[in-house]
């Protein structure tokens, strides 16, 4: 039997009690980005990996992509890998021919990694499906409410960097 209808809280976390209902389930934020995410991730992953990638692969190409030469703890970080996965995704594009990783030119001690050629003509093949997706992901959603979400959500990553929460 279901519990009894409550009108939904804004924040059950603020209010001090987990949620009651399945509508106060729906209606707690945590809750509501990490299924999100969880679902975005497995379903990309599934598109990916008849491309020979997975989500790990496709976030070091794009951020490689944006910002040209990194380390392997800032693409984990900037790719949102464990710094353990970051090295073993980086390890298959090397074999694979989509990066290289070489000694910076100013500090020896610091290795960069760069999208090679075959690195980048992937991402510019796959991200048109990738486009799509996200097109499909906010379907009936209008330009404005998608631009507040993302504000509130890159206000949120602030808040958890800030906060450790």
């Amino acid at each position: 039997m279901l519990a009894p209808s409550r009108k939904p809280r804004a924040s059950t976390q603020s209010a001090g009690a987990p949620p009651a209902t399945p509508e106060e389930l729906r209606a707690y934020v945590p809750y509501l980005v990490n299924r999100l995410s969880n679902r975005i991730s497995a379903d990309q992953n599934r598109f990916l990996v008849a491309m020979g990638l997975n989500n790990a692969a496709l976030r070091t190409l794009s951020v490689l992509h944006i910002y040209g030469k990194l380390t392997v703890n800032e693409i984990s970080v900037l790719a949102v890998v464990e710094q353990s996965s970051a090295s073993r995704t980086i390890d298959q594009m090397l074999e694979t021919g989509l990066v290289t990783r070489e000694h910076a030119a100013r500090d020896q001690r610091r290795r960069e990694v760069t999208l090679t050629k075959d690195g980048a003509a992937l991402l510019k093949k796959v991200w048109p499906q990738i486009a799509r997706r996200t097109d499909n992901l906010m379907q009936g959603i209008s330009a404005e409410e998608i631009d507040v979400c993302a504000s509130v959500l890159s206000r949120m990553i602030d808040n958890v960097r800030k906060h450790e929460l």
